[in-house]
């Protein structure tokens, strides 16, 4: 994923939206002033790695990272708008916590791993 250049006063002027973005999106900015980059935003999970680099630690993929990845080429995520990650940055931490339970209620019919195992034809 490439990093998105922006100016100071970008940055400045829209902290919230670009910090949500990269906290839920885990999306990269540049920051540029006179067209020349001083610094990046990246979220924390970014940073960890970069310091396991410097330690010299190279971490395997989660399994969290793993599955994610294995939906994402199965068609089975789809990418999150950038309103939509406005409306829930702006939301009051009550708000948030109601949606997370809302979603974490949801189920499947029929439950996603067996449909996994029944389009894998592995019943």
């Amino acid at each position: 994923m490439d990093a998105e250049t922006i100016t100071v006063a970008q940055a400045r002027g829209d902290f919230s939206h670009l910090l949500a973005q990269t906290e839920l999106l885990e999306r990269r900015f540049v920051i540029a002033r006179r067209g020349r980059p001083k610094a990046a935003l990246v979220s924390v999970k970014d940073l960890k790695r970069l310091e396991d680099l410097d330690r010299g630690i190279t971490a395997a993929p989660s399994d969290r990272d793993r599955a994610i990845q294995a939906m994402q080429q199965a068609g089975l995520l789809r990418a999150v708008s950038a309103d939509l990650v406005s409306r829930y940055a702006c939301m009051a931490p009550t708000q948030r916590e109601a949606v997370r339970r809302e979603l974490a209620e949801r189920r499947f019919d029929p439950p996603f791993s067996e449909q996994i195992i029944a389009d894998r034809g592995e019943e």
